[in-house]
């Protein structure tokens, strides 16, 4: 054996000695053994801490990630993946190798693997925190306070007194009854980050019982840290030893709130007045803050993740702070070092020490307490008229766990608090909680039933009937308000026939744990995201002061994670009986008609929205960009409008809009009728059941057109696909908006050859044609949602006669208990 071969064998030495309280495991590291010298000099890098650190973590999140890709059907979190992870690389399976644990896992490598993540673990639970809007506890409602208590007193409490009935029953030896006695703390446990988590993973985080369990949480959570606090502090020597950890830990959580919170937020405002951008922030300070945080609660014996955590808690969450620090962190501490963290768990977790007498006590009193609390909190649910469904997924969403709860079951372990047998069966019985619960609330839980029913609104629909058009225009950003406003403007609201308009600014959740929905006016004034919906409301208040009377808005914020956002759009246009949605396209044109940007959530969104929508919908295609026009200042209205009529509900529901904008004076409206030959003949024989709605709409637009010389009816006979192709093409730059259908009917020679293929189905085989780059005009693509029309509901109908004393500026049929206000133009800004 070489010199090198034998100080690699020789550079870790371990074995037993006396700690303060066990037995612990010593391990000598011979120094420079750092990084390999390879393996051409006959190294073994597996004996070096560096390349064994990195296959380590490799093993650990390629592992994690593949499992995620198998349990993702039956909906687990990532959490579970990493932690089954740990299990599959630890002792309980590969483990049990010898010369696998060896080389994989050396007492060494273990300490080197727990010190790296352990860092990235407190940086994640930073992020936790900074996505915590303290003020969510006082904004509670009764429902939340009366089902967290419940939550969590009724498990504590059951728990407890099972734990004394055992002990004097069975004679528990103490140690068996102190880790029973543990275990009802840690089950009772509900974590405000990890519900959170667990909602926007399954897309119910913005839904109605997402929101409830949003706020049960954090108040259960309250509870869960007072206990978690008192009792580390009592594990202390002696009564002094706890009153001075109280005190110590008390001036920390002080320093934090009123020294750290104020320095960082006065260095994040100079630093965005300096550079004047206001999404900029004072990265390395703020780290340098966390850092020196962190190693204050371990001087006082307590995680470095608890400072951190309540670091982030004191700083204001959402954009600049919480989401410059997240999209910095995230991918550093959550997708690299985390996974090692949880697999942590695992590969402490081994099943073949599982063989104390008393196993089955401990894990009985585990699972009564989850028990409990789903009893007490299905229980409270339900005293607060909740319906049984949601009460049940309410339940079992709280006795979901995650990370929080691992990172006290292995600080516990480590500390001797819980035994190796305990320890496994805590880990173990999570896994298959959180995991069972998980799949049960996707099975009972939709979200969407709240908006889906076999009715619709239409806008043929409220034309019919003489209802109030209904408006819902969700926009992104800015650049959304000046073509919207173009839309609303051609809408053409008047004195007998008014719109009521709701606008939704749509922001993606970042930088915050909770999901947002409420009206602009409510919106917190330091919110930066406030800042950009006020410019928004701004653009529509200026067209709401011209059209005093005729036209009434109300502007909402909804701040959630795309992948679930259409359910706040589906939401609020059924609460506000919208008979249209008009949603922005996901692709933005340039000014030379070019394709500019492309973003694939937003398409999402309008699947989504276009599959669950409560009304009619409409994908807007926005090119004002091509027109030069993307102030609201320079927005005029357009001139020139047409809609493709081929046949179908979809295009009957877009002629009805369009029956709208040919009663504007100003708007020239022209009607592109394709009929087949074989259609000529035919329309005597036509089934009065089918196409009276449709022929009824023609005939009106006809009568229009010979009464009104800006409207125009125009027959195109074609003979199929090509030539309707060659028609649409020779539009040119003759319109400034088109209206079209999305769906046809897909037999109908007219568009025969042109069904094979499309790129943007949501938009149907016409609109798909309008969104190339070939056109310069916007398009507005409307899909009607098949089902049954409404009943007659009044409470929007039209007066058919103008009324005799009414006020000069607000129409007598708007709903002043939806919250709309006049505007005044004079002190208006």
């Amino acid at each position: 054996m070489s010199r090198l071969d034998l100080q690699e064998v020789n550079s870790m030495q371990k074995g037993k000695v006396h700690g303060p309280f066990f037995f612990e495991n010593l391990v000598c590291q011979t120094n420079h053994m750092l990084t390999s010298k390879g393996v051409f000099l006959g190294s073994d890098p597996l004996k070096y801490a560096m390349p064994l650190l990195l296959l380590q973590m490799a093993a650990i999140i390629i592992t994690s990630r593949l499992l995620f890709r198998l349990l993702r059907p039956l909906k687990q979190g990532m959490i579970s993946a990493q932690v089954l992870a740990g299990i599959i690389l630890g002792p309980s399976l590969l483990g049990q190798s010898i010369s696998y644990s060896e080389m994989f896992l050396p007492m060494s490598g273990k300490l080197t693997l727990q010190t790296v993540s352990n860092v990235g673990f407190f940086i994640h639970l930073f992020l936790l925190g900074l996505r915590i809007d303290a003020s969510i506890l006082r904004k509670a409602g009764s429902k939340a306070l009366v089902i967290g208590i419940a939550s969590y007193a009724f498990p504590f409490s059951l728990g407890n007194l099972t734990v004394l009935f055992l002990k004097n029953t069975y004679k528990l030896p103490p140690d068996v009854a102190h880790c029973i006695t543990t275990t009802i703390p840690l089950g009772a446990m509900t974590s405000f980050p990890v519900t959170t988590t667990v909602l926007a993973e399954l897309n119910i985080l913005n839904s109605d019982l997402g929101r409830l369990a949003t706020n049960c949480s954090i108040v259960c959570e309250a509870f869960s840290w007072v206990v978690a606090l008192v009792f580390r502090m009592f594990l202390q020597d002696g009564t002094l030893a706890s009153v001075w950890s109280f005190i110590w830990i008390t001036a920390l959580l002080l320093s934090i709130f009123f020294i750290c919170r104020p320095l960082i937020i006065w260095l994040t405002e100079r630093r965005s007045v300096s550079i004047d951008k206001t999404d900029d922030i004072p990265f390395f300070p703020i780290i340098m803050v966390l850092l020196i945080i962190s190693l204050v609660s371990e001087v006082l014996g307590v995680h470095a993740a608890f400072g951190a955590f309540w670091l982030g808690v004191s700083l204001p969450d959402g954009p600049p702070l919480g989401t410059g620090l997240t999209t910095k962190l995230e991918m550093f501490a959550s997708s690299l070092m985390l996974p090692c963290f949880i697999a942590i768990s695992g590969l402490q977790t081994n099943f073949f020490v599982i063989e104390q007498s008393h196993v089955k006590i401990i894990e009985a009193v585990i699972l009564m307490t989850y028990t409990c609390k789903f009893v007490g909190t299905a229980a409270a649910s339900a005293y607060c008229n909740i319906q049984i469904g949601d009460s049940l997924s309410l339940a079992l969403l709280m006795c979901c766990q995650g990370v929080i709860e691992i990172y006290t079951s292995v600080m516990w372990r480590d500390e001797k608090v819980l035994n190796t047998e305990c320890f496994n069966l805590i880990i173990i019985t999570l896994l298959l909680v959180t995991g069972i619960s998980r799949f049960l609330v996707v099975c009972l839980y939709d979200p969407s039933k709240r908006y889906r029913s076999k009715s619709k609104r239409t806008i043929l629909n409220t034309r019919q009937r003489n209802l109030q058009f209904r408006l819902l225009l969700c926009v992104y950003n800015v650049e959304n308000v000046p073509s919207m406003v173009n839309l609303l403007e051609a809408a053409y609201p008047s004195r007998f026939s008014p719109i009521s308009v709701f606008t939704l600014h749509l922001v993606e959740l970042k930088g915050r744990a909770h999901a947002v929905l409420m009206p602009h006016h409510l919106m917190n004034k330091l919110d930066p995201n406030t800042a950009q919906s006020t410019q928004i409301v701004n653009g529509f208040q200026r067209f709401e002061q011209q059209h005093q009377g005729t036209l009434m808005a109300q502007h909402f914020t909804a701040a959630a994670p795309f992948s679930s956002i259409n359910d706040d759009i589906c939401t609020l246009a059924l609460d506000k009986k919208a008979a249209l949605i008009v949603i922005p396209f996901h692709k933005q044109y340039a000014i030379d008609g070019n394709v500019d940007h492309v973003n694939a959530a937003i398409r999402s969104i309008n699947l989504n929205v276009l599959d669950k929508a409560p009304c009619s919908v409409g994908i807007f295609i926005d090119r004002g960009e091509t027109e030069g026009r993307r102030s609201v200042l320079m927005s005029h209205t357009w001139r020139n409008v047409a809609v493709i009529f081929i046949e179908g509900r979809d295009d009957a529901e877009a002629l009805a809009f369009c029956m709208r904008i040919a009663e504007h004076p100003e708007v020239s409206v022209t009607m592109i009728h394709f009929r087949h030959k074989s259609s000529l003949h035919l329309d005597q024989q036509a089934g009065e059941e089918n196409e009276f709605s449709e022929a009824h709409l023609i005939n009106d637009f006809k009568n229009f057109s010979l009464n009104k010389p800006q409207i125009h009816y125009k027959e195109e006979i074609v003979r199929d696909g090509v030539q309707t192709t060659q028609v649409i093409s020779s539009l040119g730059d003759t319109y400034e908006m088109v209206v079209v259908g999305r769906d046809h009917d897909l037999d109908s020679s007219v568009l025969y050859g042109l069904t094979d293929w499309s790129e943007c189905p949501e938009l149907g085989v016409i609109g798909d044609m309008f969104a190339s780059s070939d056109f310069h005009f916007s398009v507005l693509v409307v899909h009607q949602q098949e089902g049954d029309s409404l009943g007659m509901d009044d409470s929007y109908k039209l007066p058919d006669s103008p009324p005799r004393s009414v006020d000069p500026r607000v129409h007598p049929r708007f709903s002043v208990e939806e919250g709309f206000t006049s505007i005044d133009l004079h002190n208006n800004r």
